[in-house]
């Protein structure tokens, strides 16, 4: 896999994870009221994780680092594997985007174990707030 692959499928995954949540909003509207605001505040966090790496694409930021060694070595498949998902219910959603927060949060902490500076800081920032998304969620899981 080509640097610029694993950017791309990041940026699809993050999409995924958008789209996933803001139908969250949508079921949580009819289902559950009170969790719209987290469907909401957990698709700005995937929105925003998106541009970072639509930056890092464009910008050529991971060229010249470490992953670039690793890439092969990073058995990273597993976690970019995730198809489109077609939630019928929230249930459904909510566990299909629990699979993807898991996925994206041990990616991203791998990045962070081999890279340096701030972009290791980015990626243990993003890693981060994808364990917070799948701690919620399965709050959220538990209490349906």
């Amino acid at each position: 896999m080509k640097l610029e692959e694993l950017l791309e499928r990041l940026i699809w995954q993050e999409n995924e994870l958008y789209n996933l949540h803001k139908l969250g909003e949508t079921f949580a509207a009819f289902e559950k009221p009170k969790l719209v605001e987290t469907f909401q505040l957990m698709a700005e966090e995937e929105l925003r994780h998106r541009k970072t790496l639509e930056g890092m694409l464009s910008g050529g930021i991971l060229e010249k680092t470490a992953v670039i060694d690793y890439l092969e070595s990073l058995s990273l498949e597993p976690m970019l594997g995730d198809e489109r998902a077609e939630p019928k219910s929230l249930e459904e959603l909510i566990l299909e985007a629990l699979v993807r927060e898991k996925h994206a949060y041990e990616l991203y902490t791998r990045l962070a174990g081999i890279l340096d500076g701030s972009l290791k800081h980015i990626f243990k920032m993003m890693a981060g707030e994808e364990l917070k998304h799948a701690y919620r969620l399965r709050i959220i899981y538990e209490a349906l």
